[in-house]
């Protein structure tokens, strides 16, 4: 799961600044129905599995301990690391969006694809009807009142997130303000991917010419694709 996971990453990263304008509109729109079939799919099969498994067992308070968990353990995550991140940034993360945050980011698709995959004992056959409980919960509940919660939070709905990013690029001030205020760590990732990665990997990006010192012309010429220098 997690090399699927990087592995999509990278692609998206890399590979998808290699193609055409059309094949990049093509292989969203493709994505998109892949991931359109595939959450039907699963929800489909926890609906089906709800009913159909024979050997449930419910115990109450295996169950209220659970949700208890889950809620607590995604509070502990949410409003502490907010906080911390809020220390260091002139952009803070508002409390309505730690809310939302809170209220909207439990799910459970991957822990029950995980749960059923044994179901032999006593033991695992309550934590997959568990599982079931607290992934429809979130799902009918969290999930359905999203939009009345975005709007109790006064957050902003119905915006596209590539015209959003486009508009945000635009605004170059606010760019700079924002990758001034990141973390070391990552100003230093994303100048050197920024810088060398992405001309070796993709068409974008300045050319290797002008980030590599002057002993390495000739290896970044090489490197370097044509398209680079036409940006």
């Amino acid at each position: 799961v997690v090399a699927v996971l990087f592995c999509g990453i990278t692609q998206a990263h890399y590979t998808f600044n290699n193609l055409s304008p059309e094949s990049q509109d093509r292989t969203k729109q493709l994505f998109e129905l892949l991931n359109f079939l595939a959450e039907n799919f699963i929800f489909s099969y926890m609906g089906l599995t709800l009913f159909t498994f024979q050997s449930h067992v419910f115990n109450p308070m295996f169950i209220i301990g659970a949700f208890l968990a889950v809620f607590l353990g995604r509070a502990a995550n949410i409003y502490p690391l907010s906080f911390l991140l809020n220390l260091g940034r002139r952009n803070k993360i508002r409390s309505n969006f730690q809310h939302m945050m809170m209220f909207a980011g439990l799910r459970g698709a991957m822990t029950f694809a995980l749960s059923i995959r044994d179901t032999a004992t006593y033991a695992r056959q309550m934590m997959f009807s568990t599982t079931l409980l607290v992934v429809f919960f979130t799902v009918w509940i969290c999930g359905g009142g999203t939009t009345q919660m975005l709007s109790c939070q006064r957050i902003r709905v119905g915006v596209d997130s590539d015209q959003d990013n486009s508009m945000s690029i635009a605004e170059g001030s606010e760019r700079r303000s924002t990758k001034q205020e990141s973390a070391w760590l990552f100003r230093i990732w994303y100048n050197f991917d920024h810088n060398y990665l992405k001309p070796i990997l993709t068409h974008s990006g300045p050319p290797l010419t002008a980030t590599l010192p002057p002993c390495c012309g000739p290896l970044a010429r090489f490197l370097t694709s044509p398209q680079a220098y036409e940006v």
